[in-house]
């Protein structure tokens, strides 16, 4: 039965990230907004409900080791395996932007979380615990990563100069869905990926603890690379329909 919930759930995640990739390029596109706004917002935020409904269950349920398991190795997988296996199938543009504050950004989200997670080194605490003002404190961190990707979607133009265009390189060859359609492949999408990563973990949750492995190796590893699978799925379809449009226009 695990077995089965595994290849159900990686053939749901598969499923609705092709419908959120081609429901969100649409929406960009009609929009004129750039990919990586949408990258980091419509298409992160659906592909990491999975990680934020494991954790909040987890934390929930009184299973700390699987949900903080799960942040710590989503964001392994998300920078190590995701990025490789995506650059095996194409290679990755990387802007200027990203090189010089987005990755910085990533980095230091690490840092903030390493120290409000220290605090037996920092405050001689009898134990390490994240508490609401440690949450509330991430949320700011959040809200400025937020702002900070609309003001880079959005640019302001210096008095007097003509407004600055966004680049539309490679836009021509997405396509331009329906309102009704996008909004389909996009909610679809997003509820494919979020019943398809929980069915996913189930499954390998269940043989796990049939192994007898400990909750702490589940989150850090079967866990995060379940819940990681949509980002995983989705990156690699948006690479592989890059590298379709391309053979196309040859």
């Amino acid at each position: 039965m695990n077995i089965l919930l595994l290849i159900g759930g990686l053939l749901l995640i598969l499923l609705g990230a092709n419908g959120l990739t081609d429901g969100a390029a649409s929406v960009a596109k009609r929009f004129r907004i750039p990919s990586i706004v949408i990258g980091l917002t419509i298409v992160a935020f659906g592909t990491s409900a999975p990680e934020l409904t494991v954790s909040v269950t987890s934390a929930i349920k009184g299973s700390a080791d699987i949900a903080i398991g799960n942040v710590v190795g989503s964001n392994i997988f998300n920078t190590l395996m995701i990025v490789g296996c995506t650059a095996l199938v194409a290679p990755i543009v990387i802007t200027r932007n990203t090189l010089k504050k987005e990755i910085p950004l990533c980095i230091l989200s690490s840092i903030v979380l390493l120290i409000c997670a220290n605090d037996i080194f920092l405050n001689k605490a009898a134990e390490n615990i994240l508490d609401r003002v440690d949450g509330l404190l991430l949320l700011c961190f959040f809200t400025i990563f937020m702002g900070y990707t609309f003001a880079i979607a959005f640019p302001t133009k210096p008095f007097g100069e003509q407004p600055i265009e966004p680049t539309t390189t490679g836009e021509d060859e997405i396509k331009l869905l329906p309102w009704w359609k996008s909004t389909i492949y996009i909610i679809g999408g997003l509820a494919a990926l979020i019943f398809g990563g929980q069915i996913f973990v189930n499954g390998a949750t269940g043989i796990a603890r049939n192994m007898g492995i400990s909750e702490s190796i589940i989150g850090l590893t079967l866990v995060a690379g379940g819940t990681s699978l949509p980002e995983l799925a989705t990156s690699i379809v948006a690479a592989i329909k890059r590298i379709r449009r391309l053979l196309s226009v040859m």
